[in-house]
């Protein structure tokens, strides 16, 4: 009874830091550089402490604000999250999955027998009415589900959710996206950037093709790298830019606090005088694909050593008309 009632206090604090949450927390700065979330000043409420609401480019989404039912079935699924070690991400996935199929409600009503936040059906397994109406047993089966997608933290939001949910309208999900990364984002405290997860694959498989390949200082490719001419032309092959050097780099992506870093994040070492010296792309499992110095090659290797600094996330910044300038890696 103790740890029930325990529960139930921390999902209270958590629901009414939400509703009294200043504008700030959703703008929030950080260093270096400031962090840049996917909500901005223009798409915040413009009253202190109210409600949220989706931002202006989310479509048929940006009419809606989540009252308090639906902010405490959304604290419910981050809270659950966060109890289960899932990155934020997941939240988001949740969050936006439950915005479509039931507008974050718990109904007892749906297509066919489908039922509750997720729209859960009984006959495909998902568990009793009565499980599926819980709705702290329908986001763990939810999460359950979503685990067991094959790199599912490096897909789209709308290939995550379908690979769990198998709808007949995939593509609904992703009108939530903004809405729900605003919603976890003032949970939990965190600023996390949209970036595709098609877009992260594709640096990851561009970073991998060049292991083994000569570091030489200052090389971009296509035979020859140094470290952040490799992380820059890894974002490139993406159509995201990066600066060249790697204390830029630093600055450029808002930070991502440590243990909660994604593949495809930036990882970086050995604090200089103007910044980073090093720098190294993250792949999972504390690995990272990097070039470390000119006695090497690219290669893979783990990134928790005793000099790493930080971790940034790139912001998707399109390539065109932002050539990569600046000067090589000191070295």
């Amino acid at each position: 009874m103790k740890a029930i009632a325990a529960g139930a206090a921390l999902l209270l604090l958590i629901i009414c830091a939400f509703i009294a949450a200043p504008t700030s927390i959703l703008t929030g700065s950080g260093t270096p550089g400031g962090l840049a979330c996917a909500i901005t000043p223009a798409t915040t409420s413009s009253t202190t402490g109210g409600p949220v609401a989706a931002g202006p480019s989310t479509g048929v989404a940006s009419t809606l604000t989540l009252d308090v039912e639906q902010q405490a079935n959304a604290a419910l699924i981050i809270q659950v999250a966060m109890e289960r070690g899932l990155p934020a991400r997941a939240g988001v996935i949740a969050v936006a999955t439950a915005l479509q199929e039931s507008q974050l409600r718990n109904v007892h009503y749906g297509h066919l027998d489908s039922l509750g936040l997720f729209q859960q059906r009984p006959s495909q397994g998902w568990g009793t009415s009565e499980q599926v109406l819980d709705p702290r047993h329908a986001t763990i089966t939810f999460y359950q589900r979503l685990v067991k997608v094959r790199r599912w933290e490096r897909l789209a939001l709308t290939k995550a959710a379908q690979a769990v949910q198998r709808s007949g309208h995939p593509d609904a999900y992703a009108r939530w996206e903004a809405l729900a990364q605003r919603t976890v984002d003032a949970f939990s405290g965190t600023c996390v950037p949209l970036i595709p997860g098609e877009r992260i694959a594709a640096v990851l498989a561009y970073a991998h093709a060049q292991l083994g390949k000569r570091y030489v200082w200052g090389a971009e490719g296509p035979d020859a790298f140094d470290c952040s001419g490799l992380t820059m032309r890894a974002y490139q092959a993406a159509a995201i830019s990066i600066p060249r050097v790697a204390a830029d780099q630093w600055r450029h992506g808002p930070p991502i606090p440590a243990g909660q870093e994604q593949p495809g994040d930036l990882v970086f070492f050995r604090m200089e005088a103007d910044g980073p010296g090093h720098v190294g792309l993250v792949i999972g499992d504390g690995q990272m694909i990097h070039a470390p110095n000119r006695h090497t090659v690219v290669q893979i290797g783990p990134y928790r050593r005793g000099n790493l600094i930080s971790f940034t996330r790139p912001i998707a910044h399109p390539t065109a008309g932002q050539p990569a300038t600046g000067r090589p890696d000191p070295r």
